[in-house]
């Protein structure tokens, strides 16, 4: 009797720390999130519920002392939303601060969350662990932390008016190389068997803006950066969120049951490996509102071991020239009494090609098709005459690296 007792009073004060920590936040003029869980592992998703007065967008970020762990951006309608954020696997144990904000209110709302990582260790954990007994009544929740120290500076990117906006930053575009922003040519290419390409306008000397529209989803997506002699810049998407980071954080005290965490460790991997890989966008030979003015299907012909081959064997309407000691591949347009040799954008799987000799020595039997379009095409500021895109078996670059300074990463689409 004295057992349970002392159990359902160890339970009590565990379920009040628990309220204690769940209501450590800032009252931010109508701006508020809720978690569906009090704690969580490192690779399981998180639910939040926002709620604001204004706007019809809300952002919430998850951050420590470092820098952004993770974050959604949250729909609203009629002040409400909902989103998830995916934990990172590879998280360190320890609190972490939940920030949700909108572009037009001054103040954020903020919330501690804590985060455990039981499968690997990292030299940033902040976490005593306590282990409660197998066969108590209580269940595994963070002690309540002391208060910590909130920052509410932000400053959340510009109001989408022409499509869905994203950021890229030049690194060293006009430090001590010469090179004028008006001499720069920033690309956004999303990977896939289908054509979706995009230039962005330089801003200011290091800063990019792309405007997209057509793309909905997670898709795989490569950002580029060439000057006007086709050298590669180191280039980075700029995060949409503020990256509030908290000044100091508490430290972790987590009351921890074995059977309930393995288990919620168990459920975590088993989703984790569930999870599908992005799908290459559906494949249709018609692109750019028109089909290309030649195709091949490389299943159709004899197979060679390089692009070098293929190009040398079957492909008409394209040459290779030599500028400045680079390597370039042009479509001509064979119609043309006076065939212009200007610039062709080459892309492989939507990528946009930089090194040509990597491309000529790539092997071809992983091609599955070779598209030529003859027309002039625009996008932002640049004319291109004729567009080479050959599209490989998965679409999705297989076996083929990005370009040097190039970023490929995962990008959700609203």
């Amino acid at each position: 009797m004295k057992n349970s007792i002392l159990s359902l009073i160890a339970a009590t004060v565990l379920t009040l720390n628990t309220f204690a920590a769940n209501s450590l936040a800032m009252p931010a003029g109508g701006v508020r999130a809720e978690t569906d869980r009090t704690w969580y592992l490192a690779g399981e998703t998180v639910t939040v519920n926002v709620t604001a007065g204004d706007g019809m967008i809300a952002y919430a970020e998850l951050c420590d002392t470092r820098g952004l762990a993770a974050g959604c951006i949250v729909n609203l309608q009629a002040g409400k939303g909902t989103g998830t954020i995916e934990l990172p696997t590879d998280l360190h144990s320890g609190y972490y601060v939940l920030s949700a904000y909108t572009r037009h209110h001054a103040q954020v709302y903020h919330r501690l969350v804590a985060v455990v990582n039981p499968l690997h260790k990292s030299v940033n954990d902040d976490i005593q662990w306590i282990e409660i007994a197998s066969d108590s009544s209580s269940y595994s929740q963070p002690a309540a932390p002391v208060a910590t120290e909130w920052t509410s500076e932000k400053n959340v990117d510009e109001q989408e008016t022409e499509g869905h906006i994203v950021k890229a930053r030049i690194k060293n575009a006009h430090h001590g190389n010469g090179i004028e922003t008006s001499q720069i040519c920033p690309s956004l290419s999303i990977v896939g068997k289908q054509i979706h390409y995009f230039e962005g306008q330089m801003v200011n000397d290091s800063t990019a803006v792309f405007y997209t529209y057509g793309i909905h989803g997670k898709h795989p997506l490569v950002l580029s950066a060439l000057s006007s002699s086709g050298a590669s810049l180191p280039i980075e998407m700029i995060s949409p969120f503020a990256s509030l980071l908290p000044k100091q954080l508490p430290h972790l005290v987590f009351h921890y049951k074995r059977s309930e965490v393995e288990a919620r460790s168990i459920d975590m991997q088993r989703r984790q490996l569930s999870i599908a890989p992005a799908q290459p966008l559906v494949y249709d030979d018609r692109v750019l509102g028109t089909k290309p003015a030649l195709t091949y299907n490389l299943d159709e012909y004899r197979q060679f071991l390089t692009i070098r081959e293929v190009l040398l064997e079957y492909v008409m309407c394209v040459s290779k020239t030599e500028s400045n000691g680079t390597t370039k591949l042009v479509v001509r347009d064979e119609t043309n009494p006076f065939p212009l040799f200007l610039n062709s954008l080459v892309l492989i799987d939507g990528m946009p090609v930089a090194d040509t000799e990597r491309l000529l020595n790539y092997d071809a039997r992983r091609i599955h098709h070779i598209n030529i379009y003859v027309s002039q095409y625009t996008f932002g500021n640049s004319i291109y005459n004729g567009i080479l895109s050959f599209v490989s078996r998965t679409g999705q670059l297989t076996n083929y690296p990005t370009e040097p300074n190039m970023q490929y990463l995962e990008y959700e689409f609203p």
